[in-house]
Order: structure tokens, then sequence, then C-alpha cells
């Protein structure tokens, strides 16, 4: 069996989007982005989308790509001639050519066009993960294209520069092996494919533009927050220009001691954030019980967009974060029933509720009867503040790291069956809906006002 044979039929995937992480600005010429910006908010900037033209190898991390003005759109027949006419990794037009349906629904004529060189286009299936993953690595690996034009270069424009720098770094990786990949079989196979014969089409004329663009073509802005400061930052390293995202720091300014001048620290975010991977209740419905969607909670999480006034004291009520005057930040105060999950939110959320680790955690069991089989309870006992509840599920992985994520873990504590029974019962209740967590817990805290002991809680 001929190496051919074994890597038969040969498949491309093909897949055209604005680019998202790169503009074209008339006087800084190519600029980078950060952070991805809506087109809208992009032209505030003086900054005109690009269209990227890209082929990948199926299952392969061999890619070439082209770029050219929103508005100056090239024929889908050409750019695919030129790619398997110039990018020698991709070793000639494939068997298969495999596209998503919006491209193939803009260019009707691609399916009889290809045929007639022996390229059979498929339409990936809606559930498709390649073809996606194909487009996603070419947008993130488009903002790395730049680097300090060289003499060859001084004479091109910069859109043109950029289809040279993708050229090049094509030809690069190909040549170098695609050294530092995942793994020797990945590497083994590249090496298998490019030693198969290419098979060049024979050249053609250019023809009329075979494709409607539409709103497809940047699907990626849905998922964008609202656009933020930013401001143009000239790389001194590789003579790259980038729009970062944030206000731009005067010169004369020393970001280290004024950062904690005032002994304030907008922290709310962070702390948000690990109280929803430690909250019973799913993402989506603490949001919709803050008032807020699914996408701002992440939004604001992720400290990418800010909530309003009023939702961000709905959310912080709803996850009891109050700023602390004493520490000049804001805290997670509780009282919570929370649940193991992510081992650092866990650390860290336990961190703030006991202010940096002041309190005696234990895990309860009953003195007589059995414990519950699939959940374990530890007790966060603070020092001068109400205790919060910790439910872990029993045979996981994080349950036996407690003592490592939990500061001063005293081990275990065994209790009355009348009291771990209401342990488990409030661990129900709470984690009934979001807004009923801290409310449970309160109550549970007033039944047992008597158990304080010089300023600390403990358990019956």
């Amino acid at each position: 069996m001929n190496r051919q044979t074994m890597l038969s039929p040969r498949e491309h995937h093909f897949y055209v989007a604005i680019a998202k992480f790169i503009f074209h600005h008339l006087e800084h010429g190519i600029v980078s982005v950060q952070d991805p910006i809506k087109i809208k908010d992009a032209e505030r900037y003086g900054l005109s989308p690009l269209i990227l033209y890209g082929v990948t190898v199926a299952g392969l991390p061999i890619r070439w790509m082209t770029f050219t003005p929103v508005d100056q759109p090239r024929a889908f027949r050409d750019v695919l001639l030129d790619a398997w006419r110039n990018a020698e990794g991709l070793r000639g037009r494939p068997d298969i050519l495999r596209v998503n349906r919006h491209l193939s629904k803009a260019s009707p004529e691609l399916v009889e066009e290809m045929a007639k060189i022996g390229v059979q286009v498929e339409v990936a299936d809606a559930k498709e993960k390649s073809l996606p993953a194909s487009l996603r690595s070419a947008q993130d690996s488009s903002r790395w294209l730049l680097r300090k034009h060289d003499g060859k270069d001084q004479s091109l424009g910069p859109i043109q520069a950029l289809c040279r720098y993708a050229q090049y770094d094509h030809d690069f990786r190909i040549k170098d092996g695609h050294r530092g990949v995942s793994s020797r079989e990945v590497e083994d196979r590249i090496q298998r494919w490019l030693t198969l014969p290419a098979q060049v089409p024979e050249p053609t004329m250019i023809g009329e533009l075979d494709w409607e663009s539409g709103p497809w073509l940047s699907s990626w802005e849905t998922a964008l927050p609202p656009d933020q400061p930013r401001y143009f930052n000239l790389d001194g390293f590789n003579g790259s220009t980038w729009l970062l995202t944030g206000e731009k720091s005067p010169e004369d300014i020393v970001e280290d001691d004024d950062f904690w001048a005032d002994g304030n620290y907008d922290n709310a975010a962070e702390i948000a954030k690990n109280l929803v991977a430690c909250w019973p209740n799913p993402p989506a419905e603490i949001a919709k019980c803050a008032g807020i969607t699914l996408r701002e909670l992440q939004w604001f999480t992720s400290r990418k967009a800010p909530l309003d006034r009023h939702a961000r004291f709905g959310l912080e009520d709803l996850l009891g974060i109050e700023y602390d005057e004493s520490m000049g930040c804001y805290v997670g105060a509780g009282p919570y029933v929370l649940v193991a999950q992510k081992p650092l939110a866990l650390k860290e959320a336990y961190e703030s509720i006991s202010k940096g680790g002041d309190a005696r955690p234990c895990e309860i069991v009953p003195r007589q009867g059995a414990a519950d089989p699939s959940w374990r309870y530890v007790l966060i006992n603070t020092y001068g503040e109400p205790p919060s509840i910790v439910m872990t599920p029993r045979g996981e992985k994080i349950t036996e790291r407690l003592p490592e994520l939990l500061m001063n873990y005293a081990g275990i504590t065994h209790v009355s069956p009348e009291f771990y029974r209401d342990v488990v019962s409030t661990c129900a209740r709470a984690c009934r809906e979001p807004a009923s967590n801290i409310r449970e817990m309160q109550d549970f805290v007033n039944r047992y006002e008597e158990h304080w002991v010089d300023c600390a809680w403990q358990p019956e």
C-alpha cells in the first residue's frame, strides 16, 4: 500500500471570515487588537476590517492564509487555486473540500466549479467540531503574523505585506518540520503527508466574484461584550502596532505605588467569579435571579465589561458580597452553602470568607448513625463571623484535597445526629434556588446562636 493510499482521501478545510484580531489603519498600517472588537466600534479608531481566507489540512497543523480589504473580496475559486499552487504544505488540491453551510450558501456554484478539477465539496454538519476549530486557530494565529518590515516588503502596501508574511509563515513551518507539535504521532503524520505527490491544478483565468457576503462573515461579533476604552501602542520589539484595552497611563505615573495609594481595590468581580464557581446552582440560574443575562454575568466576572450600578448591587446582594472598610476591598460576607467543584475557586472563596484563613474548618460526622452517602460537610468556623458550609462530593479528587485548600483545616469533628441532620436539610433547602442560599444559612445560624465561644463558632 503506497503513502497516497494510506492518507486518501485527502481533505482540506476552507473557511472565510472577517479577521477577528487584525484591522487596517491608514496611519498605522496593520493593527492587532488585544481583545476582539465589534466592527462598528473599530471604525471609531479608524480601523477597517479585513477578510481572512484560510485552507487547513484536515487533522493536521498545516495551514495557509491570505487577506483582502472587506470592500475588495476575492473569488473563492481564485483563492483556492492560489493556495493549491503556492502553499507547498497543502500538497495541491484535495479530494474533499469541507466548508460550512454559510459558505456553501454564499457560493452556490462552488460545488460545480470544484467538480471540474476533481474536488468534491462537502458541507460540514452543524455539530462538526474540526472545521470551526481550524477557523479559530487561523484567527488566533493571524495576530502574530506581523513583524518588522524588511527591505523586500518596503514597496508593498500593508495588506500585501500581511499576505506575504502569511506565505512566509506557511513556508517556514513546512521547512521547519513543525517542530514542537503536541505528539510524535502527529509529527509522523505530518511527515507522511508532506511526502505525498502534489496535485497542482492547472492555472486558469481570474474570474468574477463567485460569492455573496453576509452577517455570517462576522458571526463572532455576537459574543463580544460592550466596548471598553482602548489605545494604540507601538511594539518597539517588532515594530507592530496594537490596539490595547484600557486607559493609557501617563508616562510620569508610577503605577505600582499609586495603585494602592488610597487603600481601595475593586475586586468585586474576582469575589463574584469564585463564589459563582462554588455556588450550588448553575451560573444561568444565578444570573436570572440577579436580573441579568448569563453573558453579562460572564463578562463581569471575567472583567470584560462592568455591570450598571443597579445590576451590580443586585448581584452583590444575591452573593453576599460586601465592602470591608478595614481591608479596603470587597469580601464574601456570607454565610453560605458552597459546593467544592473547582480547587482554586474554593481556595480563594474560603480565604475571602475567612479573611485570609482566620477560621477552623472541620468536617462534621454524626456520633451515631450513618453519614450522608453522597456528600461530606465541612463547617467553616470563622472567628467573629457566622459559619458557612462546604459540601464536597464523596469519591471526588477535590474532596481529598480539602486539608490543602482550606487553611487551618482541623480534620473531623463528631456532632449529635440532630445537628448533623439539620446541616444536611439546611444545605438541601439552600440549594433549591440561588436566592435561598444565604437566607437558609442565616436561619441556621440563628438557630445556634448559643454556640459562640470566645468569638468562635463551635458545632454542637
